[in-house]
């Protein structure tokens, strides 16, 4: 059941699944509506562990889109999450969240990592990404302002990794955006 968990935690920000995926389970999920009682309880267990273990998928939207604070079943965890929420801006540091958890800072990159599955630079750049993205949808601010403002001072660093992980510009990503109504790229 932790896949479908875990499947299910990832749908709040929203999930696309490959044609192939899309293509094979249809079929079941046009079926579902057919089945009675039981049947269809274990049917759509079955759907969701089947979408739960597919690797074809992509999220669709960065954590800070989520208004709703995703559960890490661990109290310092949900502390630095909120820490870095409200302070992505400022320039954070390993040894400033390691006080704030009480921990070491080596004790806190592997308990971080073992609880969240990423290491805790890819989750601030992710925060700031998220935050980065709704700045450059909702102002006309320049991308430089906006970078700046979301905690990233290096503007090369910053359009590296906005490109790996949008796999577009932030340039394109606003272009795109703005050509499409708001449809693409949340």
């Amino acid at each position: 059941m932790s896949f479908i968990r875990t499947l299910l935690q990832r749908s709040s920000r929203g999930i696309l699944f490959s044609r192939e995926t899309t293509v094979s389970l249809m079929p079941r999920l046009i079926q579902l509506p057919q089945k009675h009682g039981f049947d269809s309880v274990l049917e759509l267990m079955s759907l969701l562990h089947d979408l739960s273990i597919s690797r074809n998928f992509k999220t669709l939207s960065d954590v800070s889109f989520n208004s709703e604070m995703p559960s890490y079943n661990s109290r310092r965890i949900e502390k630095i999450m909120e820490y870095l929420n409200n302070n992505f801006s400022e320039n954070i540091t390993l040894a400033e969240v390691a006080k704030i958890a009480g921990m070491a800072e080596v004790s806190l990159s592997r308990f971080f990592k073992f609880r969240t599955g990423k290491t805790f630079i890819d989750t601030l750049n992710e925060v700031r990404l998220g935050n980065t993205s709704r700045m450059l949808i909702d102002t006309t601010s320049s991308i430089n302002e906006v970078a700046n403002k979301c905690g990233f001072n290096n503007m090369s660093n910053f359009n590296r990794i906005f490109k790996k992980k949008k796999e577009c510009t932030p340039k394109e990503f606003r272009q795109t955006y703005a050509s499409s109504g708001g449809r693409k790229f949340i």
